[in-house]
Formats: C-alpha cells, sequence, structure tokens
C-alpha cells in the first residue's frame, strides 16, 4: 500500500500556461467525487455560513494594497483581499474577458454568501497589473476571531470549497490556540495544477492534537497563487466521532498501479472486448480515516451486468489506518469481461466499526469503439479558426494488437457546413514525444454533421501494436471560426493535448503541445472482422447513406438468390432491428431505425453460408 501526506496527492505534469482563456485552458483532471452533503458529524460546535457577510472581528491580510504599495510588488498592483461575495471570479480565464463573474460554489448556503479570494480578477492589466504577461504571486488570508472549544478533546474542521490554481502552490488551513504559533496543513487534496476542484469539495480535518480543549482556538485560511480562485463556505467545527471513513476517490483503470507504456493506467468509458481480455479492469479506492480511532480498513467493489446481475466482486487487503490517513487501496483480483455489455460498479470502505458512503461508475465493453469521453459536451474547443488550425487529440493505451479504421468526433452545433477536417494518428514514446503515424484524407462538414458524431476514415486500416497512441482531429485556419470538437468530463492529467498553431497566448509558441484537462470527445474504431470476407458474396451489397439520420438504404445487386437475415445491434450487442429478407438477385429497400439513439451500429446480412458485416453511424 501506498500513503498519502493528509488530504495531498501529486502527480508529475506538463503544465500548460495559466492565463489562456477558458476555450485553451478549462478545469483539468481528475476530482474528488464524494458527495459532500452525505456524511456530515451530527455535532456542531461552532459554525459560520457567511449568510451575515464578512464575520465581524475576523481579519484580512494580503500582500500588498494596490495602487501606491510600497511593498515588494509594483505600486499598481491590484489587491485581492478575502472577502464576502454572492458570485464567482470576475478572472479573464472564462473567457468572459472580466465583464461577468463566474458561477459561485455550490455550497449547501452559496444563496446567503461565502468568501472568495479572486486573485484571478486582481492579478490582470486591466485591474491594475503591469503587463498581460506577468503575474504576480498575491497572498491573500483571513484568521477568524477565538472559538472555545473547551469540554470538546476530539474536534474537526469542516468546510466546503471550489478553487482553481496554477504552477502548484498550496492551499493551506492552519491552526493556533495563541495566534501566534500555527500548525498548517495542505488542504488541495489530490488537484493537480490547473485542475479545478470539485464544485463544491468538502474537508474534514482532525485538528484535535492541535485545538481540542482549547479555549481559544484560531483558524487561518489562505494561499499565496497567482491565479485563479478560490471560494469558501458553511465552515463548521464538529466533534469529531471515533469511527468515520471517507472514500473519496475511486477508479476502475488502475490510475495508481498499472504499468502501461507511460506508467499510468487510465478510465475508458467503452473499451474493445479484446483490450479488455488483454488488460482486465483494476479498482482502486481512496481512503482516509476522518475519525478519532485507528481503523483497519479494505475497500470492497461490485460489479454488475446491464440485466442488474453481479458478474464480479473483489476486496483489498486490510490495512491500518491511524485518525486522518489516507491510503490507496487496490482491489485484490482484476475483472475480465467475456461478453459486451454495460456494466455498473460500486465501491465501499469498511471495518469492523464503520463503513463508508458507496461510489460507483459504469463502463461499456464493446465490440471495436475505444472511448474515453462520457458522451456528454461540456464544453467545446476550437479547431478551425480565424488565428490557426489546431490539433486535438487524446490518449489511448493500446493491449492487444488491432488494426484502426477510423475516428469518430462530435462536431459541436456552432460549427460550420463546408469546413474541412482531417484524423490523425500518433504514437507516444518513452519521452511523451508525438511521433506522427498516419492522416487521413480531408473531410468536408456536412449540415447533418454539425451537433453529431461525425466518422472520419483512413485510406487503410492501420495496424497498432501494443503500446500508447494519441487518436487526434485537425482542421485548418479560416477567417471565420469554423470547426469546433466538444469536450466532455474532467480527466486524467496530461494524456489530452492541443497542438498551437496560431492563437498563442503568453509564452506558448508555434507548434508546441499544451494538455487539456478535459477529454475530447474523440473515439478509436477498430475495423471489424468477420469470418467471411465481403467478397464471397457474387454481387454487390450497399448501405447508405452513411453516417444517417436514421433512414438507410439497402442495395443487394447480383448476390445469390436466397433468404437473408438483416441484423442490426447496438454497440452492446443488443438487437435493436431484425428482418428477413429474399432475393433473386437483386433486392432494395429503405429502412427506418430514426427511433433508435444516435450511436455506432452494426450492420450483419447472413444466410448462413456467407455474412457481410458494416458498421454505420446514426446522427
Amino acid at each position: 500500500m501506498k500513503k498519502l501526506l493528509f488530504l495531498t496527492f501529486i502527480f508529475f505534469s506538463v503544465c500548460i500556461i495559466a492565463q489562456e482563456n477558458q476555450e485553451d485552458c478549462i478545469n483539468s483532471s481528475k476530482i474528488i467525487k464524494n458527495d459532500i452533503r452525505a456524511d456530515k458529524s451530527a455535532v456542531v460546535i461552532w459554525s459560520e455560513d457567511f449568510g451575515g457577510g464578512f464575520p465581524a472581528g475576523w481579519s484580512t491580510y494580503t500582500n500588498n494594497t494596490g495602487a501606491g504599495n510600497t511593498g515588494s510588488l509594483p505600486g499598481n498592483t491590484a489587491e485581492c483581499p478575502w472577502k464576502y461575495s454572492t458570485v464567482g471570479s470576475w478572472g479573464y480565464w472564462n473567457t468572459n474577458q472580466g465583464l461577468s463573474a463566474a458561477p459561485a460554489i455550490n455550497s449547501t448556503t452559496a444563496a446567503n454568501g461565502f468568501l472568495i479570494s479572486d486573485i484571478d480578477s486582481a492579478n490582470h492589466w486591466n485591474a491594475g497589473q503591469p503587463s498581460g504577461n506577468t503575474y504576480y504571486y498575491l497572498e491573500s488570508y483571513f484568521t477568524t476571531s477565538a472559538i472555545d472549544l473547551t469540554g470538546f478533546p476530539n474536534v474537526s474542521l469542516e468546510f466546503e470549497h471550489s478553487f482553481r490554481f496554477n504552477n502548484s502552490i498550496n492551499l493551506t488551513v492552519s491552526i493556533s490556540t495563541d495566534s501566534v504559533t500555527w500548525t498548517t496543513y495542505n488542504v488541495q487534496g489530490n488537484a493537480t495544477n490547473n485542475q479545478a476542484s470539485a464544485d463544491p469539495e468538502y474537508l474534514s480535518l482532525n485538528i484535535s492534537s492541535v485545538a481540542g480543549n482549547s479555549p481559544t482556538a484560531y483558524i487561518k485560511v489562505g494561499w499565496n497563487a497567482r491565479c485563479y480562485f478560490w471560494m469558501i463556505d458553511d465552515i463548521k467545527i464538529v466533534e469529531t466521532p471515533d469511527n468515520k471513513l471517507d472514500l473519496t476517490e475511486v477508479t476502475h483503470g488502475g490510475w495508481y498501479t498499472t504499468p502501461t507504456t507511460n506508467g499510468f493506467g487510465l478510465d475508458y468509458t467503452m473499451v474493445p472486448l479484446n483490450q479488455a481480455e488483454a488488460n482486465p479492469f483494476t479498482f482502486e479506492g481512496i481512503v482516509t480515516n476522518l475519525g478519532a480511532l485507528d481503523q483497519t480498513s479494505h475497500i470492497n467493489v461490485e460489479v454488475v451486468n446491464s440485466s442488474g446481475s453481479n458478474v464480479f466482486s473483489t476486496t483489498s487487503a486490510d490495512s491500518l489506518l491511524t485518525p486522518q490517513d489516507t491510503i490507496i487501496f487496490v482491489g485484490q483480483n482484476k475483472f475480465t469481461p467475456t461478453t459486451i455489455d454495460q456494466y455498473n460498479f460500486s465501491t465501499w470502505a469498511s471495518s469492523i466499526d464503520t463503513i463508508s458512503d458507496t461510489m460507483g461508475g459504469s463502463f461499456s465493453v464493446t465490440e471495436n469503439i475505444y472511448a474515453r469521453d462520457n458522451g456528454t459536451e461540456n464544453q467545446q474547443y476550437g479547431l478551425g479558426r480565424s488565428c490557426g488550425g489546431m490539433i486535438i487529440g487524446s490518449y489511448f493505451d493500446v493491449y492487444e494488437q488491432d488494426d484502426l479504421s477510423s475516428l469518430s468526433v462530435f462536431i459541436t452545433d456552432n460549427s460550420i457546413a463546408g469546413a474541412q477536417i482531417y484524423a490523425v494518428l500518433y504514437e507516444i514514446d518513452a519521452s511523451n514525444d508525438k511521433i506522427y503515424l498516419v492522416q487521413s484524407d480531408d473531410y468536408t462538414l456536412t449540415s447533418s454533421d454539425l451537433g453529431a458524431w461525425t466518422t472520419v476514415s483512413f485510406d487503410d486500416d492501420y495496424t497498432l501494436v501494443p503500446g500508447t497512441y494519441m487518436a487526434a482531429i485537425g482542421a485548418y485556419a479560416n477567417p471565420l471560426d469554423t470547426s469546433l470538437l466538444g469536450m466532455s468530463q474532467y480527466t486524467y492529467p496530461t494524456t489530452c493535448y492541443i497542438q498551437k498553431n496560431g492563437c498563442l497566448t503568453g509564452s506558448q509558441t508555434y507548434g508546441s503541445w499544451y494538455w487539456l484537462s478535459r477529454a475530447p470527445m474523440i473515439r478509436m474504431n477498430f475495423a471489424i472482422v468477420t469470418s467471411i470476407e465481403e467478397n464471397v458474396f457474387d454481387g454487390k451489397i450497399s448501405i447508405y447513406p452513411n453516417p444517417t439520420n436514421g433512414v438507410i438504404n439497402l442495395d443487394l445487386t447480383g448476390v445469390t438468390p436466397d433468404n437473408y437475415t438483416l441484423t442490426i445491434t447496438n454497440i452492446l450487442g443488443e438487437v435493436v432491428y431484425k428482418s428477413l429478407v429474399y432475393t433473386r438477385g437483386v433486392y432494395n429497400d429503405i429502412i427506418d431505425i430514426s427511433k433508435l439513439k444516435s450511436s455506432n451500429y452494426i450492420v450483419q446480412i447472413e444466410n448462413g453460408d456467407h455474412v457481410f458485416t458494416d458498421m454505420i453511424i446514426i446522427k
């Protein structure tokens, strides 16, 4: 087992420039996924929800006072003290150019206000910063008045917060009984550079050793940062229960343990069956002991299929967690699926004395589709822009040799028909360099491609041997912004990238790669191999248009007269359409499957002796 420093889990990653706009620098990476409202201590000793504004008796500190300060910073550097607010950051990172505020923290009592340190809005030329490329580290702290904890030897500090930072700074909480000598804790959790926390993230910190039974306990919260923001709300000191386990994060790809080409494993939303067989699913969970007593604990994992049947279960080995200790638990067994299906997993931590909340997730085992996005467009990214043509890609680990036939990409509905995009494939070497392999012909977007999945095929199938690859989509500069792709959920750092071929900000350079924090909606499609080649048919079989809006034409010309079964299945292998076709050599039909949802489907035509298989895309 690997132990972590309290609430600290650092991933070494490549840093992108902090002050890119949101189109080029969005919130990042893995986030703490616990339900902040589900696991609260019952006995509240002291609390503050900021319904009355900034509390009387509390103090703030910043290392500059704006224009005319006489400190080490330039005299026109804006101030950024912690302050009461009902809106989020006014920073320039969120594409609003400081003209409106970002959303407020989604805390329990956000409606009555909270505290914010809005360094991004202060640290900008339009608010007093000398240059658009020079960002100063600005200190910003607040300190509570004295809190009486007499009679409570076991106490924990709880609050809800939302934040984003740059350049690996620390968010700190300090505790003191005399406001002179402080004990400091880092509270950014497993967040990394340029990533946003959960909104909100729930923090529970056992402060018994410092403040337990003290008549004068003080809390100091703050940071020394160059951007972005930190919001905090609903601060409480509670009586620490004897037994309390907190499961803060789970994975099914083996982020921390699976040795791949680059030393990490990835969570996939769709995995071809042959890849899942070659690299079975590894389940992990991060557990913290938030109680006052030691806990000998482990995680439990259950996997069910689409029908709700349990198909797999495992536990981790036991490990001792002292109060506030955090451990990564790894399931002792791996799950090797045998069928194409949708799977859901549940994970919880337990000891003899207590049990945590349950966290879960899902993934699909497919015939040929490899995906990291969850199918939901949360943001978008420009490909063909007025300032340059970008290339955006996502890493995929290949464990079993297979042939790549095409890439699918979700094109947002504000793209322009007539714009051209292309698919491109890179190999990722041990130094994280991207080695060009192959590129498709240009694909011209049609009106039916907008707001839909679009498949771009390579001229020939490309054989992938085990290793790590980046599947990417590129476009060309245009006087207008012509093409944009969808960005899905936050994902693992430094595994999704944009090549900036123009549209540069700060110290960025032309042609360089910068990592993205959300998963681009780009999927690999492996070639479907049938036991009988298409040419066993004496004639010709055509299925068009493809992609389709749900109405397809089926033409059979010169085929052997016989009864043929037409079957359409979804990516889970479920039959969604079936009919019997008799032909004397020529057959034409129009098939309406428009009631099916947008996705990839497999069309199979067979007569017992011969099989024809093709993939269609419904948009």
